[in-house]
């Protein structure tokens, strides 16, 4: 009976074993089953790192990017600081994958994103420096349930503003070819929106008012009346706290004394069909669950409209 019992014993250890040997980690699964697929010039990074089984982290990505017409017929180059892949849905990534199935998630983050084609300098002629850009995604599609929760999707360009959104959306598909209809199908069950401003507005405005052939202070007084013609309607307490936290965002546009958070929540999930329903009194709140907070509001900011 030993003898019978040494055997099972080492047959599972070298089987242990041998799967350990064949597994991968989230690295070796990038640099094997994705990286080849880039169609890169050149694509180096100063270390590399896995991140548990579908993760992994490189410091110093350069990629060069072949001249192409959307580069303007220019050879460019994308620097990133550092990535992190927390999770990442290979199987649906890797070169074998079914073209019309989606990634079901990724937690992935992009630091110190710097680059010489008009996607990084398309600013630069409104008086926008060319500072490092921050990514960060992490969602997860439930191909069953139909469902998309976007936990987090952040952009920032340092020291100028941070932009991020979160929300879940029912009936979705995870097929690509579907993806067309989710405009018209999805369900907003709730979202959140966040705009950190910290100078960016100040060096657009301006360079889009001279644009316009106008001014900054005619363009937000513009905005501002929009909002107090919609505050005059019948409006709830809450639904003019909200514009408010909106219009006070607004007039302080030049040096903004906080972020401004959006939020909605419709008491039942809402689709484009119902943006007709906005016009009536008090249906931002009541059907669209709409919540505005702004560190620097001023009470009675909508109804004041440009004054």
């Amino acid at each position: 009976m030993r003898s019978i019992w040494t055997g099972i014993t080492s047959a599972l250890l070298v089987f242990a074993l041998a799967t350990a040997a064949c597994a991968q980690n989230g690295l070796e699964r990038f640099e094997k089953e994705l990286k080849p697929q880039f169609e890169l010039k050149s694509l180096t990074y100063s270390n590399a790192a896995p991140l548990g089984s579908s993760g992994f982290v490189l410091n110093d990505v350069v990629a060069v990017i072949p001249a192409n017409a959307a580069t303007g017929d220019k050879e460019s180059t994308v620097k990133i600081q550092k990535v992190t892949v927390d999770e990442l849905d290979f199987d649906r990534l890797k070169k074998d994958a079914k073209e019309d199935e989606a990634p079901r998630f990724a937690k992935v983050k992009l630091e110190g994103m710097t680059g010489t084609d008009e996607m990084f300098t398309a600013l630069q002629p409104y008086g926008v420096p060319n500072v490092p850009f921050d990514l960060a995604l992490d969602y997860r599609l439930d191909p069953k349930a139909r469902t998309l929760d976007v936990k987090a999707l952040e952009i920032g360009m340092r020291g100028l503003a941070k932009i991020a959104l979160s929300l879940v959306v029912d009936n979705v598909s995870d097929k690509t070819s579907e993806v067309a209809g989710a405009k018209d199908d999805g369900r907003l069950r709730q979202a959140s929106l966040t705009v950190d401003d910290t100078g960016l507005l100040a060096k657009l405005l301006p360079a889009w008012a001279k644009e316009e052939g106008t001014t900054p202070d005619d363009m937000v007084k513009t905005a501002l009346a929009g909002i107090a013609a919609f505050a005059a309607q019948q409006q709830s307490p809450d639904t003019l706290k909200a514009l408010d936290a909106v219009a006070s965002f607004l007039g302080d546009w030049k040096s903004p004394k906080g972020p401004l958070v959006l939020g909605l929540k419709p008491d039942k999930s809402a689709g484009l069909a119902d943006l007709d329903k906005i016009a009536l009194p008090d249906a931002l709140t009541k059907e669209f669950g709409f919540t505005a907070t702004y560190p620097g509001t001023k009470e009675g900011a909508a109804k004041a409209g440009a004054k």
